[in-house]
């Protein structure tokens, strides 16, 4: 009986108590709460889906790439104040591109009570009318009805609408959400352990917007899988993604976190392309900036080695760049990006190689031709068809950034033809060596 007794008082301790999440787990106003956005890696996308009762989920291999801050703060604090009062605010986006509309300083603002807590108003500024303006939703976002208990599922809807006749907008969004609670046990990240609930939460919306005339419209199906714990006040961890065609894409992961050296989330992403890459002495080669800032950025170039010079009213701080290159060789390029929030800095490590001129430039000559089929095949006969019959020289497949995939053996016999390589499926560029210069065509290749 006394071994049976000891058993009996030390199973408490192995257990696991279910978790349940009420109103004093939601955010209040003066939180300041950092986040991370990590890789989607194999420990999130093989586990994240499991359900059931005291389960253990172990994503504590999540590497942080960028940082937020969520603040939450008394409408008061806002630009807002005048229309919403006795809320919490929260940012939404500096700037928001809704079709023809962008909106400006976007705030959402919430309330609390015992059985729910829900969106009621927002807050924007439009270009067109550069005024703070804060509406009610007509039918208030219920994001959670407490408490929230394993097994729970409930749903609700809601609506904004909004129409300035001054500005000649129109903005209504409206829909539905469902929350269930599946599984409940233990998650583990990068900044703790924690007992938690999952709520898979689906957004079905609808946007429909109209400015100076021109309509615009816009349905989505978000879901996301959320792990609540009474110890933290924003999820612990959140995968997102869109529903397309009844099958779920996970496309990002955040989670709560701790303060670490990478960028934030608002910094910009430095991204640059020359097309070609490949190019003679004295060419003009174009670098695109395809950087994405959601506030004004400033660009910093470096290209060595130092043999080239700037022409077209192009400098090492404009936005796109053409230059010159003066000698033979392969050259780095790196672009720097910079804005309010932060830095983002992208090298490319002898990414344009300059020959010496041909006897014969080799231009881009302004030729098309047919190519049948396409998309193409693997491991099938593909046709190339002039208009004006032109002499091949080469052929080969580059990928969309005009990298060298495979150099292509093509039948000069008529029809001309070749056998659609062995490569991974996907879009590339068909280049066509001719006696009169270069010839590109876009192409698909399936399995």
């Amino acid at each position: 009986m006394k071994r049976v007794l000891f058993l009996l008082l030390l199973t408490p301790i192995f257990l696991t108590a279910q978790v349940s999440i009420n109103s004093s787990h939601m955010p209040i106003n003066g939180d300041t709460i950092r986040y991370s956005v990590a890789v989607l890696d194999t420990s999130v996308l093989l586990n994240y889906q499991n359900a059931g009762a005291n389960l253990t989920w172990n994503f504590d291999s999540l590497v942080a790439l960028r940082q937020g801050v969520s603040e939450h703060k008394a409408s008061s604090q806002t630009p807002y104040s005048f229309f919403v009062p006795n809320k919490v605010g929260k940012k939404i986006a500096d700037t928001l591109a809704l079709g023809p509309v962008e909106l400006y300083n976007l705030y959402d603002f919430s309330e609390t009570t015992s059985s729910v807590y829900r969106t009621t108003h927002r807050g924007f500024t439009l270009a067109a009318f550069p005024f703070p303006i804060a509406q009610s939703f007509q039918d208030k976002d219920e994001v959670y009805q407490f408490p929230l208990n394993f097994l729970d599922r409930d749903s609700s809807t809601f609506k904004f609408e909004f129409s300035n006749a001054l500005a000649g907008a129109y903005i209504i969004n409206q829909g539905y959400r469902i929350n269930q609670v599946d599984a409940w046990g233990t998650i583990k990240t990068p900044f703790g352990t924690f007992s938690c609930i999952r709520v898979i939460t689906d957004i079905v919306s609808s946007d429909s917007i109209s400015f100076s005339g021109t309509n615009f419209g816009l349905s989505t199906h978000r879901r996301e899988y959320k792990w609540l714990s009474p110890q933290l006040r924003i999820p612990v961890l959140t995968v997102s993604g869109i529903v397309a065609a009844g099958i779920f894409v996970p496309a990002t992961v955040e989670y709560r976190d701790s303060v670490r050296n990478v960028p934030s989330i608002f910094a910009p992403t430095a991204l640059f392309n020359a097309n070609p890459t490949t190019y003679e002495v004295n060419d003009t080669v174009e670098f695109n900036n395809l950087s994405i800032s959601f506030k004004s950025a400033s660009y910093k170039w470096n290209i060595t080695p130092n043999k080239f010079q700037y022409i077209n009213n192009t400098s090492a701080t404009t936005d796109s760049l053409f230059v010159q290159f003066t000698d033979t060789g392969y050259y780095d390029v790196q672009l720097i990006a910079r804005n309010s929030d932060g830095a983002d800095t992208l090298l490319r490590k002898k990414y344009i190689k300059i020959n010496e001129p041909n006897s014969v430039r080799e231009i881009i000559v302004n030729k098309d031709f047919e190519l049948y089929p396409n998309p193409l095949k693997k491991g099938s006969l593909a046709y190339v068809k002039f208009e004006d019959q032109l002499a091949i020289q080469a052929a080969s497949i580059l990928d969309i950034n005009s990298k060298l995939v495979e150099n292509i053996k093509l039948n000069n016999k008529l029809p001309l033809n070749f056998v659609v390589p062995n490569i991974k499926s996907g879009y590339y560029i068909l280049q066509l060596k001719t006696e009169q210069g270069i010839i590109f065509k876009k192409i698909m290749i399936l399995e």
